[in-house]
């Protein structure tokens, strides 16, 4: 029955990765791609109120699942 008060991102992984995954979602939000999934859930995340780094960080991780399965389906 915790709630916490002040959540931070978490600093897990290797910092290079994190940063280019952030600037990736730095690019996406300067393109505007309408067709892009990760970018429709980017301004889906911050339309409902979350903060713009929790929303970069929510695509990031939708990105990796959908490029594991990707790559995965390559390889089945």
């Amino acid at each position: 029955q915790f709630e916490s008060q002040n959540r931070h991102i978490s600093k897990r992984g290797a910092p290079s990765l994190r940063k280019a995954c952030y600037e990736v979602m730095q690019c996406l939000k300067m393109h505007k791609p309408q067709d892009d999934p990760v970018y429709l859930f980017m301004i889906k995340k911050e339309e409902e109120g979350k903060p713009l780094n929790v929303a970069k960080m929510a695509a990031i991780n939708k990105f990796l699942r959908i490029y594991y399965a990707r790559v995965m389906e390559l390889y089945k």
